[in-house]
Order: C-alpha cells, then structure tokens, then sequence
C-alpha cells in the first residue's frame, strides 16, 4: 500500500538519475568550480533565480555528499514539488529516504510536509507515524488529503479503510473498502477485509458472501486468508461442517501450521466428529507441543468423551503454560478427581492457595470431600 521506492521504479529511475543530472549542468555550471562545497554555493544562487527539478536534485545530492541530509531532503523536496509526475527526482527523493535513518524521523519528515505539502508519500508515511500515538486525528487529516488528492486511486481508500478499522469505525472503513473494489475491478484484498468487517458487524450472510468472491476470484482460489476468514464466518454462523471443509482446505495448503490444526479441530468437533477433531489436535501437538488451545482443546475433548485418565495431561500441559491462571488450576483439579488421581487434585488445591484464588480453592476442596466421603 506505500508509495516505496519500488513502486516508482528505483533501478530505472536511479539510471535516469545519473544520466539525467548530467543535462542539468550547462555551459555555465561546466565552467564552474569542481570543488563540491564552491558549486553548492553556485547551485544556490541558481535555484534562487531559476527554481528547476534538475537543479534541486543537483543540489540535494550535494548536500548529502557534504553530510547534510536534513538540507538534502529539504532540496529534493523542492525539486519533487516543481517535478512532472514520474520525474527522476522522485524517484531519487523516495530512494534516499527508505534507505536513510531518516525515513521514521517525524520531526524531519514534518519538516518536508511543510515544503510540500501535498505529495502523497509524505502524507502516508507521517498518517502511519502518527496512528496510535494520540495524534489520531491528525493521521486522519492526512489521510483524507490523500484520498482528496487522488480520488481515483485505490491505494488511499485501503490506507484510509485501515485506519478506520483499527479507530472501530467500522461503517467508514466499509465505505473506503467498496471504493477500492470499484476503483480495482474486484479487489481479493477489500473483499477479505470487508469479509471481515461484516462478521465483526454480524453481518454473517454478507461476510460469507464477500469471502466466497474472494475465493473465486481466478488468481486467489486458494488464499489462505480468505479461507481461514471463511472458516471463522462459518463457525459464527454455527455452521461446523462449512467451516470444516474450508478449514480442510487451509490444512491442505499450510499442513505445518499448528493453529490451522486446531481450527480444524475445534470446526471438527462442533460438527460431531470427535475422532477426527482428535486426530487434528494431535497434529497441532505435534507440531508445537507447548500449543495451550491445542493441548487444553484436546483435554476437554476426551474429557467430554469420558477419558478423564487420557484428559489429565493435556489439560496439565495447558496449566503449566500459563500457571498463574486459577481457571486452568481448577480444572486440572476436576479432571484429576475423575481420573482418580487425588494426589494431583490436592496439589492443584494448594496452588490455587498459593495464588490466592480462595473462592475457586473453596469450590475444589469441596469436591475433594465429597469424593474421599465414603
């Protein structure tokens, strides 16, 4: 979404540089002092009189072999300013400033903005410096000007949408996200994304609709993303055996991801087939054995199941990745009194003590008790 040096074409644009710098020097400049610092100071007078792209670039790449970038980026700024679209000092100003330490300075980049304050990049990149830095209404300011500045351009709508979604305003970003997809002739992007927004709308039957163009669209048949988005939209809408075969499909794709494992999983189990929701937890554990909804899901699982003994120590494994969590020491206490193991309940007891959850403490010595009564 950033206007980066690539999208303006570096490697073409830094050959034209070169080149082109060279037309700047007319016979004049060519009788001028070969010393950098005696034709810097010429180069000022002449922009002072003659304000030209060619000469600020000149002047710009001066300052930067001299060591004054902050000077360099202010020249080739001016030089964007008075360019033609797609002029090499563009090309040349974008490219020194992603390669820079500069290029997230927002004091320097304020500065620039000031020279010239409607070039797009600059709006974007100090939108993105300011959000979430209790400067949200001036990233919105600069967002609108984008969007403002080029109307017919996707990619402000999509910056703009990516604000507003982030901001929860929601019906805002919907209206920037269908701008792109009639801006691009169906955006695979807008429509995940607005796939999205729907469901967290609970609009299901709209988010279904969107995320199934997005997957047909020819080139994306098979994109992660939507899939995975689909598959939560059909879980929403309680429907596990949709959101079985999309997440089948996201396992097909990426079979070496423990969370797909275990929204296969979790879908799998939802539409009754317990044995194979199982076999999915398994998996994920196998690929990542500290997985906490993979080794809890599958302790609940084969509890619901009856086999508190094969239970225990998955819902264990799940309380010792997060061991101040009183929620999870209770439970590995119940499970334990059902799988007969009152040695472990009883130490679960004493945690819960430990990190003062007396109510939930309470509520398991009840029940170790009730079961040591005869």
């Amino acid at each position: 979404m950033r206007h980066s040096a690539r999208a303006w074409g570096v490697a073409a644009g830094l050959v034209a540089c070169v080149g082109l710098a060279a037309l700047t020097l007319t016979a004049q400049d060519k009788e001028a002092p070969q010393d950098p610092r005696a034709r810097l100071a010429t180069l000022a007078k002449r922009v002072a009189t003659d304000p030209r792209p060619d000469l600020f670039f000149e002047l710009g790449r001066l300052h930067f072999e001299l060591g004054n970038p902050a000077e360099g980026f202010e020249a080739l700024a001016r030089g964007v300013k008075l360019a033609p679209e797609g002029h090499h000092v563009q090309t040349y100003f974008l490219h020194q400033l992603d390669k820079s330490e500069y290029k997230e300075r927002v004091a320097l980049l304020e500065m620039l903005h000031g020279v010239h304050p409607d070039y797009p990049p600059l709006l974007e990149r100090l939108g993105v410096l300011y959000q979430g830095k209790g400067r949200d209404a001036e990233a919105e300011a600069l967002f609108k000007k984008w969007v403002a500045l080029r109307p017919d351009h996707a990619e402000p709508h999509a910056r703009i949408a990516e604000f507003y979604r982030v901001t929860a305003r929601p019906q805002e970003a919907v209206a920037h996200l269908e701008k792109v997809r009639a801006l691009t002739g169906e955006s695979t992007y807008a429509l995940r994304r607005l796939g999205v927004i729907e469901r967290e709308l609970g609009h299901l039957e709209r988010s279904a609709e969107l995320l199934t163009l997005a997957l047909d669209q020819v080139e994306t048949r098979d994109d992660l993303v939507a899939l995975v988005e689909l598959g939560h939209t059909r879980m929403a809408q309680h429907k596990p055996q949709e959101a079985t075969e999309a997440y089948a499909k996201v396992v097909a794709l990426d079979p070496g991801s423990p969370a797909h494992q275990v929204f296969l999983a979790q879908a799998r189990a939802a539409a009754g087939k317990r044995a194979d929701a199982v076999a999915a937890y398994e998996q994920a554990i196998a690929l990542d054995k500290f997985n906490l909804e993979a080794q809890l899901g599958l302790g609940r699982l084969l509890l619901d199941m009856g086999d508190a003994k094969a239970a225990l120590p998955h819902v264990r494994e799940a309380s010792s990745r997060n061991d101040r969590d009183p929620d999870l020491h209770f439970l590995v206490g119940q499970v334990a009194l059902k799988a007969g193991d009152m040695a472990t309940a009883e130490r679960e007891h004493d945690k819960l003590k430990q990190i003062r959850s007396t109510t939930l403490a309470r509520e398991l010595q009840t029940l170790i008790e009730a079961q040591k009564a005869p």
